[in-house]
C-alpha cells in the first residue's frame, strides 16, 4: 500500500499578536495522521492567501517554499532509508536538524566540503580553490577581529559591513571583495535551509561597484605575435595556443583539453570546432578562421601517429603547468612590444571584440564563445561602441587642432 503524504501551510485567524500579525504553520498528513510545526515566518491575516498557502511578500513566500522543499526532502530520505515515516517520526526529525548548535566557521568549512564533492560533477576545481580562498579569508577576519568562532544564531547585518572594511583594507579589487562577501552570504542561506535561522540577515546588503574593464589587443599587436619567430619549443606553444584563442575565442580551459575529434566538417565543407565548454558546459560551435586552419595543421604535423589516434589526442599536448605556460606568455608578449601584459583570457577577449567589430551579429558571437547568457556577450558591444566614440573624439580634435 502506497503511503499518503500531504504538506499544509495555514494561519490562525483567531491567535494575532500586538503587531497585528499572526504566525504561519505546516499541517503534514501521512497515512491520515497529521502533525503541525511552526514555520517561523508571520504576517498580517488579511494577507493570507488560504487557497495558495502565500501571503504575497515574495520574501516570505521563498521562504515556505525553501521549507516545503526541505519538509519534501527529508520525508523522501527517511522513507528510503527506513522504508516507513510517520508525521511526529518526520516532525522530530526535522525539528533535531537546528537543535545542534552551528558557528560561522564550522558552517564554511561544512559548505567547503559539499562544493569539493561536486568537483568534476556541477563545479569545476577553480570554483572550489576561490571558495577555498574565501573561507581561509573568512578565518583570518575572524581572527583578527575576535579570535573565536561566532555561533549563526549572533550574525546580524552589521557583520557584512565589518567583513567588507577588512577586505577593503586589504586592497581587493571590488570583484575580489563581492566573491568573498557572496560566501558569507551563502554560508547564511545554508543557515536557513538547515533551519537554524529563520532569515539571511544579508538579504538586503549592497555589494561593491564592478567597473567592467576588458583587456583585448588591436589588429596591430595580433599581427606582431603573429610574425614573431620564436625557437624555443614552449614558448612557441604558448604563442600557437594564444593565436589560436584570439581567432576561436576558446578558453585556456577549453583549449588545454582539445581534441581532434572536435574538429568536424559540415556539409557544406567548411571545417568548424564543436566542444562543450568547461566552465559553462554550454556547446560552442566556432567555425574556423584560416589562420586557426594553419595553426591546427601545424599541431596535426606528428610522426607517428594514425588517423584514429589523432582524433583522441590532444591539439595542444603539455607537459608543464599553466603559471610556467602564463610566465612564456609574458615572455613572448615582451618579445614581439606588445606594451600591456598579456594574458590567455585577453585573447578570448580579443576574439569578442574583434569578431563584434567585423559586423558579426552579437547572437552568433554568444554562440561561438559559449556563454550561457547573451548579457556576457554585450560587454563587447560596450567596448566597440566607446572605442568608436573615442575614435570619432580623436578624429574632430585633430581636424580642429589643423583648422587652428
Amino acid at each position: 500500500m502506497r503511503s499518503t503524504f500531504k504538506i499544509l501551510f495555514y494561519i490562525n485567524r483567531q491567535k494575532t499578536k500586538t503587531d497585528g500579525k499572526t504566525a504561519i504553520f505546516c499541517r503534514v498528513t501521512i497515512d491520515g495522521r497529521s502533525t503541525t510545526m511552526t514555520t517561523g515566518e508571520e504576517c498580517p491575516p488579511a494577507e493570507w492567501n488560504s487557497r495558495q498557502g502565500t501571503t504575497g511578500e515574495k520574501k516570505i513566500d521563498q521562504r515556505l517554499a525553501v521549507f516545503r522543499e526541505l519538509v519534501e526532502k527529508t520525508y523522501a530520505e527517511m522513507l528510503t532509508k527506513d522504508g516507513v515515516v510517520s508525521a511526529e517520526l518526520l516532525k522530530n526529525h526535522l525539528q533535531g536538524v537546528a537543535a545542534a548548535p552551528t558557528t560561522l566557521l564550522t558552517m564554511s568549512r561544512a559548505e567547503l566540503q559539499s562544493v569539493k564533492a561536486c568537483v568534476g560533477k556541477s563545479r569545476s576545481a577553480g570554483t572550489y580553490r576561490n571558495h577555498t580562498y574565501s573561507d581561509k579569508m573568512l578565518h583570518e577576519w575572524i581572527a583578527d577581529k575576535e579570535r573565536k568562532d561566532r555561533p549563526i544564531h549572533a550574525v546580524t547585518e552589521d557583520l557584512f559591513e565589518d567583513f567588507r572594511f577588512y577586505l577593503k583594507k586589504k586592497r581587493f579589487t571590488a570583484k575580489t571583495v563581492n566573491r568573498h562577501l557572496c560566501w558569507l552570504s551563502r554560508l547564511m542561506y545554508r543557515a536557513v535551509s538547515k533551519r537554524i535561522i529563520r532569515y539571511n540577515p544579508f538579504e538586503d546588503a549592497t555589494y561593491e561597484k564592478e567597473e567592467r574593464k576588458i583587456r583585448f589587443l588591436q589588429k596591430s599587436d595580433v599581427a606582431k605575435l603573429m610574425a614573431l619567430k620564436v625557437n624555443d619549443r614552449e614558448a612557441e606553444l604558448v604563442r600557437r595556443m594564444f593565436l589560436f584563442s584570439c581567432f576561436t575565442g576558446l578558453a585556456i580551459a577549453d583549449m588545454e583539453c582539445l581534441k581532434f575529434s572536435h574538429i568536424q566538417t559540415s556539409a557544406d565543407g567548411r571545417r568548424y570546432i564543436r566542444k562543450e565548454r568547461q566552465k559553462t558546459k554550454v556547446e560552442s560551435i566556432v567555425p574556423l578562421h584560416p589562420i586557426a586552419e594553419a595553426i591546427l595543421s601545424r599541431c596535426q604535423e606528428r610522426k607517428g601517429q594514425t588517423v584514429k589516434e589523432k582524433g583522441d589526442s590532444l591539439v595542444f599536448p603539455r607537459d608543464y603547468s599553466r603559471s610556467a605556460m602564463n610566465n612564456k606568455l609574458s615572455t613572448v608578449g615582451l618579445a614581439c612590444g606588445v606594451r600591456q601584459r598579456i594574458s590567455f583570457h585577453m585573447a578570448r577577449h580579443t576574439f569578442g571584440t574583434l569578431s563584434l567589430s567585423a559586423g558579426i551579429p552579437i547572437e552568433s558571437i554568444a554562440k561561438m564563445m559559449g556563454h550561457a547568457s547573451i548579457s556576457s556577450t554585450q560587454i563587447y558591444a560596450q567596448v566597440t561602441d566607446k572605442k568608436i566614440s573615442e575614435d570619432m573624439e580623436r578624429l574632430i580634435q585633430n581636424q580642429q587642432a589643423a583648422s587652428e
